[in-house]
C-alpha cells in the first residue's frame, strides 16, 4: 500500500511541475517570437511576458493601396516577483500618444520587432498571429 501511494505522489507531482507547452525561456538581447496565449521567461531574471491578445488590427492589406498604412495592437502582461502590468505594442505609433513600438516593465525595455502575418484579405485569427519582439 506505501507502495501504491508513493507512486501515486511521484506522479502527480510531475503532472504538477510539467511545464506548459507554451512557455518558453528566453535570452535577454537576444529576438524571440510569442504568439497569443504563450509566456516567454527571462533567462537572468524570472521576467514573464505573456502576449494575450491583438487589440486591433488595421494595417492595410498587401493586395490594396491604402491613404494610411494602419497599425496593429497588441496587448501583453507583464510580471516579476508577485507583480504584474498590461502592456501594449504597435507597429505603427504615429497619432496616438498612448501607443509605442517599445514599453518599459520593471527594470526592462521590450521592443517590438516584427508583426507577422501581413494582412491579406481575409481577417486574420489570434491564433496565427507571431510577435518578434526584443528584452533588453
Amino acid at each position: 500500500m506505501k507502495k501504491i501511494a508513493f507512486i501515486v505522489l511521484a506522479l502527480s507531482t510531475l503532472v504538477a511541475c510539467k511545464k506548459n507547452d507554451t512557455d518558453m525561456v528566453v535570452k535577454s538581447g537576444t529576438p524571440f517570437t510569442i504568439k497569443v496565449n504563450q509566456t516567454a521567461t527571462l533567462e537572468s531574471d524570472g521576467l514573464k511576458i505573456t502576449l494575450l491578445e491583438i487589440t486591433e488590427d488595421s494595417r492595410c492589406p498587401t493586395t490594396a493601396e491604402c491613404i494610411w498604412a494602419g497599425r496593429i495592437v497588441a496587448e501583453f502582461k507583464v510580471e516579476k516577483d508577485g507583480d504584474s502590468q498590461i502592456k501594449t505594442l504597435s507597429d505603427n505609433p504615429s497619432g496616438d500618444p498612448t501607443l509605442s513600438d517599445q514599453f518599459e516593465a520593471f527594470g526592462h525595455l521590450v521592443k517590438l520587432v516584427e508583426a507577422t502575418p501581413q494582412v491579406e484579405s481575409s481577417p486574420i485569427a489570434q491564433g496565427d498571429y507571431v510577435f518578434k519582439i526584443e528584452v533588453e
